[in-house]
C-alpha cells in the first residue's frame, strides 16, 4: 500500500506567519490553487481510502484534489481527529517569531539554532513548559494520538494489494512520521503547502519514497 500524504493548502494563519495548531482558517486563493495543482498532479492515482484530520483546512484540501481526480469519484472522506496538528495551547495564532525566540533562550542558544541542535521532541516540551497553561501538547501526547491514527488507517485499508490511500493533514504529523521511519532525512525543513510526501507500507514495514515534494 502507497500511502500520500499531503500537507493542507495555504492558509490565512500561514499567510500571517502565525501558529497554527488546532486553530482552523480557510485557505486562501493561493492554497485553493496549490490544492488543486497537487489534485491534477495525482488525478490518474485511483485511491482506495482518503482520511483527513477534523479540521476544515485538510477537509478543504482533500475535496479540491478529489475534484481532479478521474478514478476516485466515489471514494469517502474519512476525518480523524488523531491526525490533528500539534496544539500549541495559549502560543495559538501567535506570530511564530515571537514564540521561537522564548524557546532558545530556554536553552541558551542562538534562534537560528532552534532548528538544527533540538529535536522535534525538545521543541513540543519545551513550548508546553514555557506556555503558562501547560496545554500546549508535549512530544508524548502528539506521538500517543499519532500512533493511534497510523494503526486505524492501517488496520482499514490494507485488504487487498496495490492499494492507495491519500492523508491530508498537518506540516508536524509529516515531521514526526517522517522522522519515525526515516531519522537521517532532515524534517526541519519547510513543509510546503499542498506538498505530497509518498510513503510505502510493505511486509508489515513503514518505508519513506518521496518526502515534500
Amino acid at each position: 500500500m502507497k500511502m500520500y500524504f499531503v500537507r493542507h493548502g495555504q492558509t490565512y494563519l500561514n499567510k500571517y506567519k502565525k501558529m497554527q495548531g488546532w486553530s482552523d482558517t480557510p485557505l486562501t486563493p493561493e492554497g485553493e490553487q496549490s490544492a488543486s495543482r497537487t489534485g491534477e498532479r495525482l488525478k490518474e492515482v485511483p485511491f482506495h481510502n482518503v482520511y483527513t484530520s477534523d479540521l476544515g483546512r485538510t477537509l478543504q484540501t482533500a475535496k479540491l484534489i478529489l475534484a481532479q481526480n478521474t478514478t476516485s469519484t466515489s471514494v469517502k472522506i474519512h476525518a480523524i481527529k488523531e491526525l490533528r496538528e500539534t496544539f500549541f495551547g495559549s502560543f495559538e495564532a501567535v506570530l511564530g517569531e515571537e514564540v521561537y525566540p522564548k524557546v532558545a533562550e530556554k536553552h541558551g542558544i542562538e534562534l537560528k539554532e532552534v532548528f538544527g541542535k533540538l529535536s522535534l521532541a525538545e521543541i513540543a516540551d519545551t513550548m508546553k513548559a514555557l506556555d503558562p497553561y501547560h496545554d500546549a501538547e508535549s512530544a508524548a501526547e502528539f506521538n500517543e494520538r499519532l500512533e493511534k491514527a497510523l494503526e486505524e488507517i492501517l488496520a482499514n485499508s490494507c485488504e487487498g494489494t496495490d492499494r492507495n490511500c491519500l492523508i491530508v493533514t498537518h506540516g508536524n504529523v509529516i515531521r514526526h512520521l517522517v522522522r519515525s521511519i526515516s531519522p537521517k532525512t532532515n524534517v526541519f525543513q519547510e513543509i510546503g503547502n499542498s506538498s505530497i510526501t509518498i510513503i510505502e507500507y510493505k511486509e508489515n514495514k513503514l518505508r519513506l519514497q518521496t518526502f515534500n515534494e
